[in-house]
């Protein structure tokens, strides 16, 4: 060990690492640039020299700054170096020299002020950044120096830290520091912390980590706030000399603390979209770790602007400088590990907010491989090429990851993600490889594709006996390759056993699951995610056992595969339970359903019998749900997560759900919590997030719409209210389940905006409904941010209340009398709230993702951020129809018809055949029935002729599939959508009337002509005429003014 004294400097800090010792007496010992070298090894020599030559040349005719005027209280800009930027990579900037070393100096010159970080800041806001900071001071020995002389410990001196250097990521535990603000820091997150604060390295993830210390300390003390969750932490903080010893190793580099301070003001934001638009703002060269922050999984990112403006900034600052030569290049070289993790998270956050952005992702992957030069492999091909391969492979596995809502709705960006990356692979030279977790990968994105036609025709040919043979029905299927029999994912095995991989047992579920290969046993294509990712070993073999039993068609196939285990004396797991319970569960599909075998695993096709026996059918007949489950506990076998959430969805009652819970093994508090008994809240943390989520499902579903309870805690039929209140205390105590969970908040609202009602003493139920829907649908929005689910449910919504006002009763709904009498008008104002949500939502999900360059070009970025499909047109229009509003409706109309042009835009509607074209048609269809019944003007029946003229001309220049049915033509789609919206438009002529509360001499006296005791019904209502013009004439003001459109004209129905 006392060797190495003599040897270069990596040497000495591998050492003292090892030893726990600092390396600081010896790096003084060695000139100075040699500390920044070895700090960096990762950066290529020649940019340091060249960035100390700019830093040199810079403080050569600077002034010196300023002397500090407290010891302890010191300006950031008051180091030994002029404060510079961030390197820039601006070129359009003409040289100030010949020198070659002109594009460094440039952006050594001060190109524009520091970021203001105190003035978007106030004063009351204790962990708002702060220009101050706050250097730690030590009377007589340090801590180290006292433990270097043996002596006994000092009273009142906290425990000093041992290890020098960090054993864990400092970008990790700087992402901690930010996210956890004053919450308390468990004890292993703290010594993370308190090492990070210790640490002395000059790395810039742990200067960053020191300033932000130094910053949050510093206003702590200002204000006088109480920080006891990180006491003792000032005390581990550098002290003034050494911090300015740090900076003059920063500055060495060609940082400086505006750097720092920029960086800090960026991690200051309060959300994840101002976070990326803060990085973004300026044109400068950031560090990789500072990406990495910004894009963290903690971050919420609900903008796809944001996303956008992250893609190009990678291409301008990350991508584009490998093309230049060497001596123009800013910042160190973008490593192959730095760039994965980059592309993990921005897949990550495509898939939750812009599934069609993951396309645009494959571009950038496939863009960076291109430009990989042989010189990042240190010169070696095979390593270069190693390299290339690892990301490669890497991308394609990362791009099988299911978007959280509507996972199959958007398979297809996944495929086509990996389609780019491949046919990139291709043109390269030498060629990459696919390693076998790539074929898995691909196989598992090609299992949840829909059917092609080829897999169509050759599921519709499938015997109906068991294995599924497929059968020639004429002279062309007698002659036809057998191959073509195969599905994309078997034929993606095939050639991973072509290329050398053996066929272990996951591989034979994906097999199996893919419908077979050639010599084994058919089975049913089956559209799934596969078998789970991460299995432990010895549950392969039980993977190809439940792969067997999804991959059936009926409960009597699936049984069948049950009894037959892969191997010998196997017995069953829970996991093998749950695919055979799955297939009970299930339900049957009906004669004129489109969907084939396979195409879903909630829905079992008929048993067929043949000619079998009673008693051969009696055999092969499988037991009940219960009777299976019984089986399943007689062998002493407990429910796992994946069975007990199955369970839960089909549970009948509650006290069944809280049985399974019991076998399962959690505990009695935990169980009383979910019933409502909240003194014991904190069990609901043991519970995962998919158990919970199942949980609330059961108890929408068991909820009665006639049940009235004024205590929403209580155990009762009104579950709604209960549910509300656990989904929002789970998620109070699991801040995972908070970030990303929007599952329990989805099945709520759709309780709601489906058959269920929430009633409350004295207040219409359907009213109530509304109020509940729009103050959690807010809430939901501004916490997990907007998708096309939950506006699918807002439009369910918005005719569901419609309806409920136009109808007091079920039966005039199936009668469609116009005669019947209102239901509870004080629905008037609510509903109209609710309407204005609903436009202004759409607007938003139509609004054209901003474009920054020529990245949109570059990465062929889509051009909206919502994936719209047929469906939500067809909802909106509906919820539109019932409104009666023919202003809304016509331009829906003309937006689908514009966006044909677009080829991003409703792309699987295009195509006759296809179920969303049927869908647009049906929606054509029934914007033309409801037009003579909608309150139409010249102007309008004008705009109608004008577009159907523009459509006519895109089916003859374009190709355009769609049509407009000609006027008059009646399938009896608008059902009684027409005498909804007509009732709607007659309750605005009181509209003033029901916004504005008016005194209680104005309020409305209600008709007792219903049923005996129907008090939440009203069958009508009179109101004094005495007292209605005094208000009356300021709620129309305020109609004329909410009721006004974008263009100023003001629409006769909203």
């Amino acid at each position: 060990m006392s060797g190495t004294k003599g040897s270069t400097l990596r040497g000495v800090q591998a050492i003292g690492r090892r030893l726990a010792i600092p390396t600081t007496r010896f790096c003084q010992q060695l000139p100075a640039w040699s500390s920044v070298c070895s700090s960096s090894p990762s950066i290529p020599d020649g940019i340091f020299q060249r960035q100390l030559t700019a830093a040199a040349a810079a403080a050569a005719v600077a002034p010196a700054g300023p002397e500090p005027e407290a010891e302890n209280d010191i300006p950031t800009t008051g180091s030994a170096a002029p404060p510079r930027p961030a390197p820039s990579l601006d070129a359009s900037t003409p040289p100030s020299s010949d020198d070659p070393f002109s594009v460094l100096e440039r952006a050594a010159a001060p190109v524009r002020p520091a970021p203001s970080v105190a003035a978007s800041t106030t004063l009351d806001d204790p962990f708002a950044p702060s220009t101050e900071l706050w250097h730690a001071t030590r009377e007589g020995l340090s801590r180290r120096e006292i433990r270097q002389k043996d002596g006994p410990p000092v009273p009142g001196i906290q425990r000093d830290f041992e290890k020098e250097f960090t054993p864990f990521s400092p970008t990790k535990a700087l992402a901690m520091f930010i996210r956890r603000k004053t919450r308390q820091f468990p004890p292993e997150k703290w010594y993370i912390l308190r090492a990070l604060a210790s640490n002395r390295s000059p790395r810039l993830a742990g200067s960053l980590a020191q300033f932000m210390f130094k910053q949050r300390v510093a206003r702590w003390r200002k204000y006088r706030a109480s920080f006891e969750h990180l006491k003792g932490l000032p005390s581990y903080l550098e002290t003034e000399q050494e911090w300015a010893r740090r900076i003059e190793r920063l500055e060495m580099q060609g940082y400086s603390t505006n750097d720092l301070e920029e960086w800090s003001w960026i991690l200051q934001g309060k959300t994840g979209d101002e976070k990326v638009q803060r990085f973004v703002s300026s044109d400068t060269f950031k560090p990789y770790f500072l990406m990495n922050i910004v894009l963290g999984r903690d971050k919420r990112i609900f903008e796809a602007q944001s996303l956008a403006a992250i893609m190009d900034y990678i291409a301008r600052h990350y991508l584009d400088p490998r093309q230049k030569p060497e001596q123009e290049r800013i910042g160190p070289e973008l490593r192959s590990d730095t760039f994965k993790v980059m592309m993990y998270r921005l897949i990550w956050h495509c898939a939750a907010v812009w599934p069609a952005a993951l396309v645009s992702v494959a571009h950038l992957v496939a863009e960076f491989l291109e430009t990989c030069r042989p010189d990042i492999g240190g010169g070696s091909t095979v390593k270069w090429h190693r390299i290339r391969n690892g990301i490669f492979n890497s991308a394609l596995c990362a791009l099988d990851k299911r978007t959280p809502i509507a996972p199959f709705k958007h398979i297809h960006y996944n495929w086509e993600a990996q389609k780019v990356l491949l046919a990139a692979s291709v043109k390269m030279r030498p060629h990459l490889l696919i390693t076998q977790n790539g074929y898995r990968s691909i196989r598992r994105v090609l299992l949840g594709m829909k059917k092609t036609p080829a897999e169509q025709k050759a599921m519709i040919r499938s015997a109906k006996t068991w294995p599924p043979y497929r059968l020639s029905w004429d002279g062309v299927d007698e002659q036809r390759n057998r191959e073509e029999d195969l599905s994309r994912s078997a034929k993606a095995g095939t050639m991973m056993v072509e290329n050398g991989y053996p066929s272990l047992p996951i591989d034979e579920a994906l097999t199996i699951l893919g419908g077979s290969l050639p010599g084994r046993q058919r089975t049913i294509m089956t559209r799934t995610d596969g078998p789970p990712k991460w299995s432990r070993p010895s549950m392969f073999v039980h993977a190809t056992w439940v792969a067997s039993i999804e991959a059936t068609r009926n409960v009597r196939e699936a049984w069948t595969e049950f009894q037959k285990p892969p191997r010998p004396d196997l017995q069953p797991t829970a996991d093998v339970y749950a695919a055979m319970l799955e297939k009970l569960f299930a339900q049957e599909v009906s004669e004129t359903s489109p969907l084939l075998p396979g195409d879903s695993r909630h829905y079992v096709f008929p048993v067929h019998d043949g000619n079998l026996s009673a008693y051969e059918i009696a055999r092969l007949t499988p037991p009940s749900p219960d009777g299976l489950y019984r089986q399943m506990r007689d062998r002493n076998i407990r429910p796992n997560d994946r069975l007990l959430e199955l369970l839960l969805r089909n549970a009948k009652s509650i006290e069944a759900g809280l049985q399974y819970l019991l076998d399962s093994g959690y505990s009695a508090m935990a169980r009383q919590a979910l019933v409502g008994w909240f003194q014991n809240v904190e069990q609901l943390d043991t519970l995962p997030a998919r158990i919970f989520d199942a949980w609330i499902f059961l108890v929408c579903k068991t909820h009665s719409n006639n049940h009235l309870n004024p205590d929403p805690h209580s155990f009762s039929r009104n579950h709604i209210p209960l549910a509300l209140e656990l989904t929002k205390l789970y998620q109070r105590g699991n801040a995972r389940a908070a970030h990303r969970d929007k599952r329990p908040w989805y099945t709520i609202l759709r309780a709601l905006a489906t058959i269920h009602n929430v009633s409350k003493e004295g207040e219409h139920s359907h009213l109530h409904t509304l109020k509940v829907f729009m103050k959690t649908y807010r809430q939901t929005v501004s916490a997990k941010g907007l998708d096309t689910s939950i506006f699918e449910l807002l439009c369910r919504m918005v005719r569901k209340s419609t309806v409920a006002l136009a109808f007091e009763t079920k039966r005039a709904v199936a009668t469609a009398t116009a005669t019947e009498q209102y239901g509870d008008l004080r629905m008037v104002p609510a509903i109209r709230l609710a309407t204005q949500t609903l436009h202004v939502t759409w607007k938003k999900m139509i609004r054209p993702v901003p474009c920054y360059g020529d990245t949109s070009a570059r990465f062929k970025l889509p051009t909206l951020q919502y994936s719209l499909r047929a469906s939500h047109i067809s909802l909106y229009m509906r919820a539109l129809g019932c409104l009666g509003n023919p202003h809304l409706m016509l331009s829906l109309v003309k937006w689908v018809i514009d966006s044909w042009l677009d080829p991003s835009i409703l792309e699987h509607a295009r195509e006759p055949g296809e179920s969303e074209h049927w869908v647009i048609m049906q929606t054509f269809a029934y914007f033309i029935e409801m037009w003579p019944h909608l309150p139409v003007n010249d102007a309008l029946q004008n705009k109608l002729a004008k577009t159907r003229r523009e459509l006519e001309a895109l089916r003859q220049t374009h190709g355009c599939t769609w049509h407009l049915p000609p006027e008059g033509a009646d399938r009896d789609l608008k059902g009684t959508d027409a005498v909804v919206a007509a009732r709607w438009l007659n309750t605005q002529l009181y509209t003033g009337a029901w916004r504005i509360i008016p005194p209680e001499s104005a309020r409305m006296t209600y008709d007792t002509r219903g049923a005996p005791g129907d008090t939440q019904n009203p069958k009508g209502y009179t109101e004094p005429q005495e007292s209605r013009h005094a208000w009356m004439k300021e709620a129309e003001k305020t109609d004329q003014l909410q009721t006004t459109g974008d263009d100023g004209v003001t629409p006769s129905a909203n």
